[in-house]
């Protein structure tokens, strides 16, 4: 089945809409929000729009089960149901999830770089499933040192894979650099091609791009999301044209 190519409009081309293009092999992003705020769901938006595109993703969760992470990925693949009406478009996202997506969970006090990059070459050696996307959510950044994250970064080079974080942000805690960007990852910018602020409001989130290359608060437009279906807000207007929003 071919693969999304970008013409054909899509309601999770979140990364495709926030940057212009996909990180390539060896670049982080990351994703700030305050607890609750949708950091997990964005993630899986980034997960399926990679699929889209024939991708292969490994999401790394810490401290939560693969199952809830499959029931995000399913909940989200039925709001993508009623915004897509590309059938083949929508099997291959559906046989992404099965084919082309591994899910692998690590408790906090087990998860190491090292131990990630062995599980990869266990991946790539024993079932010949070699990621290009790789998703980590549930890294405490409040407490991962420097040297992990940069450990985190070679493995993602050797491997040619691009990686995204979650990172949570603190309603009561103001640190910020002098760039704007907010602990705890103020001391971390320089490691990170892309950081993106989920910033939530009584009726939407935005999207908004604090990082992206070397321009900090560059002139992208924010994207808005519905938070009870985390469709684009394009999507959303294609829905209540339709009656189903």
């Amino acid at each position: 089945m071919a693969p999304f190519d970008g013409s054909t409009p899509f309601p999770t081309t979140l990364v495709r809409s926030c940057l212009g293009q996909p990180l390539r092999p060896g670049q982080m992003g990351v994703l700030l929000a305050r607890a609750g705020v949708g950091k997990t769901a964005c993630l899986t938006h980034i997960a399926l729009e990679a699929l889209a595109q024939g991708e292969k993703v490994l999401h790394t969760c810490i401290d939560e089960l693969p199952d809830k992470i499959k029931i995000w990925y399913d909940e989200l693949y039925r709001n993508f149901k009623t915004a897509i009406a590309d059938d083949a478009l929508l099997k291959t996202i559906k046989d992404g999830m099965v084919s082309s997506r591994f899910i692998m969970s690590y408790m906090h006090h087990t998860f190491t770089p090292a131990k990630l990059e062995e599980n990869i070459r266990s991946l790539r050696d024993q079932v010949q499933f070699e990621p290009t996307v790789i998703i980590l959510d549930g890294l405490d950044f409040e407490r991962v040192p420097r040297k992990q994250l940069e450990a985190i970064q070679r493995t993602a080079e050797i491997y040619g894979a691009s990686v995204w974080f979650s990172c949570r942000i603190h309603r009561h805690i103001d640190i910020a650099n002098d760039h704007g960007i907010p602990y705890p990852c103020h001391e971390l910018d320089d490691l990170f091609e892309a950081i993106i602020l989920l910033e939530p409001t009584a009726q939407t989130i935005s999207m908004v791009v604090l990082k992206h290359g070397d321009r900090y608060k560059p002139d992208h437009a924010a994207l808005v999301l519905n938070p009870r279906t985390f469709l684009l807000a394009q999507a959303n207007e294609g829905l209540r044209a339709q009656g189903l929003s």
